[in-house]
């Protein structure tokens, strides 16, 4: 384990043993200045010399592993979850905005025309604005407390025509399922040679409806692959739950996101090396021995095929992105029901505690006292400790949810 040291001038120097952060801590040379990873800042003047440290990340649209190696020894590991509940938040605030024009107050025009951000070029959803957001926040982080010389990413490039259609070649790209159709709904039913899937019975209900297999409400496209040919009968019982369709569409929603975040890093201002990731993993297998995790994967990309005797770390930062805050309507029918949002006992949700029981962060609130506590992974213990008594809040809620872990 190291601890990771800054300059007097708030420059990150090589990490340092914990024996001497100690030392220079109780001499009253140094002062902390982050507690996960632990930090100190000198107090005093030095020469600022530096080794070189290479650092390596994973990118992903769901997790993001990232490393830094010097003198073949792994200084800093860490995997990063990303946000997935940005695309539901900018709804939900939509909603609260169109609900705003009929309530008892200040009549709010609609605006439809003057939105600029919606115009303006090079505009990225924000969902995955979010995701893009968190690769720079994360390289911002390590070239805070490590001196890094070079960058290395892995990016990659999905065919999502070739995942949906295996056996496409040539101009098949060309030609594709819709080709030749006004619409959707219409290949859909030719697709299915306007016959419910159900019950195989034309004559039966002359209706037909195009039915989304995953609803769009739970991440469903509009995809065909994803939508069936149902008469109304068979739709209506469906609905009410007399039946489930067992068909699991494809899934191109995250290689989609990685081409996108790939394009969109290459636009910053950020100067690294580009790797794959058959390299990576012939390095992690072959080179290193290592089991398939984020982390691991960012190790690898930093690690040198002439140098395989790399000395690992037994500690990983296993990090969360959230929100910076939860937040209610207070007036109109959607503040029926109330949520507890401020603090509670002096506690925030996503606060890092410590009790005699366990320590984690608040998942849940409760006016006994008996708060709800979770690690870094959503995982909840059986105790529920009464913050009331022996608590001690470590961290305060932030957007980046940090954990410590041993391996």
């Amino acid at each position: 384990m190291r601890v990771f040291v800054l300059s007097k001038n708030k420059k990150p120097l090589m990490p340092t043993r914990p024996a001497k952060a100690r030392r220079l801590l109780e001499s009253g040379k140094a002062k902390v200045v982050r507690r996960s990873p632990f930090t100190i800042k000198l107090l005093y003047d030095t020469a600022e010399y530096t080794q070189p440290v290479i650092a390596g990340m994973d990118s992903g649209s769901k997790h993001i592993g990232c490393a830094a190696v010097a003198n073949d020894e792994v200084l800093y590991q860490s995997e990063v979850e990303l946000r997935d509940d940005v695309s539901k938040k900018v709804q939900q605030r939509a909603s609260y905005r169109r609900n705003r024009r009929s309530r008892k107050t200040r009549y709010r025009k609609p605006r439809f025309n003057n939105r600029g951000n919606s115009k303006k070029d090079g505009r990225i959803a924000p969902s995955i604005k979010s995701k893009v957001q968190s690769h720079e926040r994360e390289r911002r982080f390590v070239e805070s407390i490590l001196p890094v010389k070079k960058w290395i990413v892995e990016t990659a490039s999905f065919d999502i025509h070739k995942i949906t259609n295996p056996n496409v070649s040539g101009t098949d790209y060309q030609n594709g399922d819709l080709k030749g159709y006004y619409n959707i709904r219409t290949y859909v039913l030719h697709r299915d040679n306007y016959t419910c899937q159900k019950c195989k019975n034309r004559s039966k209900d002359p209706k037909l409806e195009c039915h989304h297999i995953v609803f769009r409400s739970k991440g469903g496209t509009n995809r065909p692959d994803n939508l069936i040919t149902l008469c109304e009968t068979c739709h209506g019982k469906l609905h009410n739950g007399k039946f489930t369709i067992n068909k699991k569409p494809s899934n191109t929603k995250h290689p989609t996101e990685i081409g996108i975040v790939r394009s969109q890093i290459r636009k910053l201002n950020w100067k690294f090396q580009e790797t794959f990731g058959y390299i990576t993993k012939y390095k992690r297998e072959q080179i290193l021995g290592l089991e398939k995790t984020h982390y691991n994967d960012a190790v690898a990309i930093c690690c040198d095929e002439n140098n395989p005797n790399l000395q690992l770390s037994n500690v990983v930062y296993y990090k969360k992105h959230v929100s910076s805050g939860d937040y209610q309507q207070t007036k109109g029918i959607r503040s029926d029901k109330k949520i507890p949002t401020g603090k509670l006992h002096g506690l925030r949700k996503f606060d890092f505690i410590k009790t005699p029981d366990v320590s984690g962060f608040v998942k849940g609130k409760r006016t006994s006292g008996n708060f709800s506590i979770m690690d870094i992974f959503g995982n909840t213990f059986k105790k529920n400790p009464n913050v009331k008594k022996n608590c001690r809040r470590i961290s305060a809620r932030c957007t980046t949810l940090t954990q410590q872990i041993q391996i």
